[in-house]
């Protein structure tokens, strides 16, 4: 995929991973050779159906996928540190992988109830990595925490921090994570779908609050979430995840402006439009995602494709770079702008 390092100093660069996972019914394939970099002070938005893969890619980043899932995988994910020594943390053992969760990447979970401990109150969960990473003491980890839920909009804080999580509001308690996993000033952050479940004016102030302070620490983030509108105006670059590969890895302008794959061309039907008439029907993507277990061969959106012809459903169609734009890649045969009738762009 692109390099990074044209728009400032790579921080994360991805190669070739592919994870494999246990289930009841078999192999699961989720994640099928991804490849990106990332620089800091920028953002990748990851867009896809649930199911493409994007929260085990995540959660391979971080070395957060439970052992005894895991089937295999490949691939390097190298990752520099603040020392400037680039270490892979897919090879990394658990002992220092727990050094680097926290100081140096972090993760937002999409569930805020169930990314919190429900029986410890917020001061312990928020005082655990300062006094763990940062060496504070108990006093100077309490007025950091609190300077903490206040930075993410919290009113009184100073109140709040000896609550449990059931007693805050969704909203609230997403800020709290955002809290904690900013609390050692990461690189990376990861944030996994970060607004599910809230409306959409408490979704608005929990992605703006990222970016304010991701400008505050300089930080590199990857937003992953199944909406592109949320990464629109929020991400530098976008890759587009489908049964668990990047279909199509582009600035967002580009994307937006000339988009190559017939399924990120269908995600973008499918987003509401507010000059529609009323009760306009809403364009879904027809059939289901693809199951991931023994996959069948050719490309795994040709069975939802109106564009698909018969090599679509033979042959797996590698990623390719557009001529003109060295920073744009899909994996299409036929790309949406060489076929007849494709999305006029710039709808």
């Amino acid at each position: 995929m692109i390099d990074a390092g044209s728009h400032g100093e790579v921080l994360l660069r991805v190669n070739g991973l592919t994870v494999r996972l246990h289930s009841g019914n078999g192999l699961v394939h989720a994640v099928e050779d991804v490849s990106f970099s990332l620089a800091r002070g920028q953002t990748l938005g990851v867009v896809g159906e649930s199911g493409s893969g994007k929260s085990v890619m995540a959660r391979s980043l971080m070395g957060l996928l439970p052992k005894r899932a895991l089937a295999g995988g490949s691939g390097e994910i190298l990752f520099q540190t603040a020392g400037g020594a680039q270490r892979d943390l897919a090879s990394l053992p658990e002992k220092q992988l727990r050094l680097l969760r926290g100081p140096a990447l972090a993760m937002v979970f999409q569930d805020p109830m169930t990314a919190l401990n429900p029986v410890l109150r917020l001061s312990v969960q928020l005082t655990e990595p300062l006094r763990l990473h940062l060496g504070l003491d108990r006093q100077q980890a309490r007025s950091r925490a609190i300077e903490l839920l206040a930075s993410v909009g919290i009113p009184d804080a100073a109140g709040r921090i000896d609550q449990f999580p059931h007693q805050l509001s969704g909203g609230m308690r997403q800020r709290v994570v955002i809290a904690i996993a900013l609390a050692c000033s990461p690189s990376l952050l990861i944030a996994d779908e970060p607004t599910t479940a809230l409306d959409v004016t408490v979704q608005k102030q929990i992605l703006d609050l990222l970016a304010r302070l991701q400008r505050e620490l300089h930080m590199a983030m990857i937003l992953i979430t199944h909406d592109l509108g949320v990464v629109a105006s929020r991400a530098d670059h976008i890759a587009v995840m489908y049964a668990g590969r990047v279909v199509e890895y582009a600035p967002a302008n580009t994307l937006f402006t000339s988009m190559k794959h017939p399924y990120t061309e269908a995600l973008f039907n499918s987003i509401p439009r507010i000059n529609d008439p009323s009760h306009t029907r809403l364009q879904a993507i027809p059939g289901r995602p693809p199951q991931l277990i023994d996959p069948a061969p050719g490309c795994a959106f040709a069975p939802r494709c109106q564009y698909a012809q018969p090599r679509c459903r033979e042959q797996t169609p590698p990623v390719v770079t557009v001529a003109d734009a060295p920073d744009h890649q899909h994996a299409c045969f036929f790309p949406v702008s060489t076929i007849p009738g494709g999305r006029p762009h710039g709808r």
